[in-house]
């Protein structure tokens, strides 16, 4: 690539530094959409522990065994993190989340006729995981192109979706099954995850709001010398830079310490949707769906209250995230020793609660972290790292119900993994309580002179 390229593209990077985001407009059509994906993809996999329980019996495994098929799945789609961030810098959102659902849902179509449990821990735990990824994650980058001042409602709104899908999904698959056998159950649930290749064709790229509203040519006509084709090996290379690079952990201790708090937290963050109904059914409760559901119920509103507490800037994001989590941790420990439906159904409000804290806070707390122009980066990063841990997480936790003969054990897994996350993501907090002391007396200072 030519000097002078490269000095334009600079030119228009730095004029797009200067770009007022829409913060409406056509973002309430990107909202809806983005609402509508985390719906249906959240509402699908919260509910696939109620799935699994079939597909335990019918492949005539273990709890660890089964367990493994959520762990692949959203492990791969956390590690996706960095692939469908580059993948969106380099062909846009729209195509990642379209190509994304497809394949997804073509996973769900071909997992259940598989004659081993282990080929389905390939197509849907590993493939169907990344392609998640690639649908589900690049929803949060193109909220962050269109909105700035209103970030927080909009991400907000865009996870309350996933609240109304975990408590429509729960007691809609635990029909089907119960209607069904759990094949069709898969059929239907992959016919809902093609719905969203048509929904991501409505999002239309930022550059389409950015090119209307410039008044000089020079610039449109610099803009439509970046659309031109690229070659091949560029391309690739461009890839490539962008899912390498993790510099950002070793300049932003912040950043480093949220990282490693989001590791212990989705180490184990989807135990409890596995062994929430499990210890139900042991205990004979027959709403035991309806638990899942609470937490869908609970996450719809709080996701939007955490939402405009950030962008009316009553409390961090970020302290608002270390409270959530310790609260998680106190209902992780106690919950095996509620006995009763009511009682379960409190603490799954609970942790219902925290858990929408845990999810609609990240987007804020990052761009306040690292800045808007670093998050699809630093997203990317973070997700790896959720990824990661997820894989394992359920995995110990089957592991250790099963060779000590108990759930509690599955239960205090989680809430020590939980409380050693909230330790991290408060010493983050007192970063920014520190930094925000030392710029008003840098501020004072200079009022002074």
């Amino acid at each position: 690539m030519s000097n002078e390229e490269n000095e334009e593209r600079k030119d228009i990077d730095m004029d797009k530094k200067k770009f007022i985001k829409p913060d409406g407009g056509y973002g309430w059509v990107i909202l809806f959409v983005a609402f509508s994906i985390s719906f249906i993809l959240d509402g699908c996999m919260y509910s696939f522990g109620i799935v699994l329980d079939e597909i335990k019996t019918h492949y005539n495994a273990t709890q660890e065994v089964a367990n493994l098929i959520p762990s692949l799945n959203t492990g791969f789609l956390f590690l996706s993190g960095p692939i469908s961030a580059a993948l969106a810098k380099q062909f846009g959102c729209r195509p990642v989340i379209v190509a994304g659902s497809l394949i997804f849902s073509l996973m769900y179509f071909i997992s259940p006729y598989f004659p081993s449990i282990y080929f389905m821990k390939f197509s849907f735990g590993i493939v169907g995981g990344i392609s998640f990824g690639c649908a589900y994650l690049t929803n949060f980058i193109i909220l962050v192109d269109y909105f700035d001042k209103r970030l927080g409602l909009a991400n907000g709104l865009t996870m309350s979706g996933s609240g109304l899908g975990n408590f429509a999904f729960a007691p809609m698959t635990e029909f089907l099954i119960g209607k069904f056998k759990w094949q069709s159950t898969m059929l239907i649930l992959g016919s809902a995850i093609f719905l969203c290749a048509f929904l991501g064709c409505l999002l239309r790229p930022i550059e389409y709001y950015y090119k209307k509203v410039r008044q000089t040519e020079d610039i449109d006509d610099a803009i439509d010398s970046n659309e031109e084709p690229k070659k091949a090996s560029f391309i690739v290379k461009n890839l490539f830079n962008e899912m390498t690079n993790f510099k950002i952990l070793k300049l932003n201790t912040s950043f480093l310490l949220i990282t490693l708090s989001n590791f212990l937290i989705f180490f184990v963050y989807f135990i409890p949707f596995i062994y929430i109904p499990i210890r139900a059914k042991a205990l004979k409760i027959a709403q035991f769906a309806w638990l899942i559901g609470i937490i869908g119920i609970v996450n719809i509103p709080m996701r939007i209250l955490f939402g405009i507490i950030c962008d009316r800037k009553i409390i961090k994001p970020i302290h608002m995230n270390s409270l959530c989590i310790f609260v998680a941790s106190g209902c992780m420990y106690t919950y095996f020793y509620l006995t009763t439906f009511y009682s379960q159904a409190v603490a799954t409000a609970l942790f219902g609660m925290a858990a929408a804290g845990i999810n609609s806070l990240t987007t804020p707390y990052l761009v306040d972290i690292v800045g808007s122009e670093a998050f699809a980066n630093a997203n990317g990063i973070l997700n790896m790292f959720r990824g990661l841990s997820c894989i394992f997480g359920p995995f110990i936790a089957g592991f250790l119900s099963e060779k000590l003969k108990s759930n509690l054990y599955a239960f205090v897994f989680c809430g020590t993994s939980l409380a050693l996350a909230g330790i991290l993501s408060t010493l983050v907090s007192m970063i920014t309580i520190k930094s925000k002391q030392k710029n008003k007396t840098k501020s004072l200072e200079l009022n002074s002179v």
